[in-house]
């Protein structure tokens, strides 16, 4: 008794959706930057996050591009350095960090960065 082969059910069956991996993007990306003054450049389509201090301008736009599907037009990116800070007679010194201004596309916007500031 040979069996036979059970019919391929291609025709049934929908295509899987892949999403692309963004673990790559969130490792270049380390936070919103969110104040009163990002909440207004927001306003102009330009919004403020906090990087790693080895990306360059072309991995962040990348990064940006693939976390939010949205279309860069330019990238600025600013060292800030950490300021002294005092505890009773210790001194001690907050990190330095990146920060990068993205200007979006006329029409695009982040939804949900800078609600509730």
């Amino acid at each position: 008794m040979v069996k036979e082969p059970a019919p391929a059910a291609t025709a049934d069956k929908q295509p899987a959706i892949v999403k692309e991996d963004t673990g790559q993007a969130y490792q270049v990306l380390r936070s919103a930057h969110l104040s009163e003054k990002t909440n207004a450049l927001s306003a102009s389509q330009r919004y403020v996050f906090k990087v790693n201090p080895k990306a360059n301008k072309i991995d962040v736009k990348k990064a940006v591009e693939k976390a939010y599907d949205v279309h860069v037009s330019a990238v600025n990116v600013v060292n800030v350095k950490g300021k002294v800070r005092r505890m009773g007679r210790k001194s001690g010194l907050r990190s330095d960090w990146k920060k990068a201004i993205i200007t979006l596309k006329a029409g695009e916007k982040i939804s949900g960065l800078t609600e509730g500031v």
